[in-house]
């Protein structure tokens, strides 16, 4: 099923997050690659999660690619053709977890993901606009070869990132994506650009059908939800964090009181936005209750 297809439905759930459900699986994450070392040491961990997001009712799943770039798997001393194995494996576990009628979407995380130290959350880095077509093409292709068709260029902190991700997908025909990117409160992304700002490059990006925030907490989202429905043009696509907030410095995880996930996203519902799912803390259970939250709210309204 294509992407375009599904955002026609009333509601479509996306999956949790895969790094923070799997470490609660009882696996070890603490590895460069975060997650995405599973996929090469203990890929059956990689497929239980899959399939418990699918079991839960998600109708979208995201690739164990996030931080799994090339020069990723090159800081550990393997091959670009290590990379590119390690890479359509992950697409291969996915699908092994997907029913017919599930989207299997490709992971494309940020450059910050790779630095290690929370970059992700800060915006915090600067490349030419080249390297950063480089960064993102190289591991996008490589999915391609799979046959993999629907992209997630999630958790972007940086609007250069943004600028250097319309650029590159310049090139495409045949794929459909959606851009996510992470807020430091509800008016700036967390480099400190105006969000306004951002959906105006993102409502110019070929081959992006939505947009949306993740790895942020509701609260953050809540509140930045009216400049989104405003400013962006294109379906939009939430999936917060659950109730901790990664401490970036200290790289741990702190509690904190942001609301109910799905309290916020019955709101969220209420006001037009039709993809829904979770980020980091949010796992099966929460997917399969925020599933049966918004499509029973739908059932009943019909």
């Amino acid at each position: 099923m294509k992407l375009q297809d599904k955002l026609k439905e009333t509601m479509t759930i996306l999956d949790g997050g895969f790094g923070t459900t799997v470490e609660q699986f009882g696996y070890d994450v603490k590895h460069p690659l975060w997650s995405s070392n599973l996929i090469k040491h203990q890929p059956e961990a990689v497929y239980n999660v899959h399939k418990a997001f699918v079991d839960s009712g998600a109708d979208i799943i995201l690739t164990n690619t996030y931080q799994a770039a090339v020069p990723s798997f090159l800081n550990i001393e393997l091959t670009r053709e290590d990379a590119a194995y390690y890479l359509q494996q992950a697409v291969t576990l996915a699908r092994r977890a997907a029913t017919d009628q599930t989207i299997v979407a490709g992971s494309l995380g940020p450059y910050g993901a790779m630095l290690g130290n929370g970059a992700e959350y800060t915006g915090d880095y600067q490349l030419t606009q080249e390297d950063y077509i480089h960064y993102h093409k190289e591991r996008l292709d490589t999915l391609i070869e799979t046959g993999l068709t629907v992209f997630a260029f999630e958790t972007i902190p940086n609007i250069e990132e943004i600028k250097a991700i319309k650029t590159l997908l310049e090139d495409y025909t045949d794929i459909e994506c959606w851009l996510s990117v992470t807020l430091k409160d509800s008016t700036h992304l967390s480099d400190g650009t105006k969000l306004e700002e951002a959906c105006n490059v993102v409502n110019t990006i070929k081959n992006v059908y939505a947009f949306g925030v993740n790895c942020t907490s509701v609260k953050v989202i809540d509140a930045a939800l009216e400049g989104l429905l405003e400013y962006s043009k294109h379906r939009l696509i939430l999936y917060p964090n659950g109730g901790r907030k990664y401490d970036a410095v200290n790289k741990r995880w702190i509690d904190q009181t942001d609301g109910s996930l799905v309290e916020a996203a019955v709101r969220w519902q209420a006001q037009g936005v039709k993809i829904i799912g979770g980020c980091c803390q949010v796992g099966p259970e929460e997917i399969e209750e925020l599933g049966f939250s918004l499509k029973g709210n739908e059932q009943l309204n019909k």
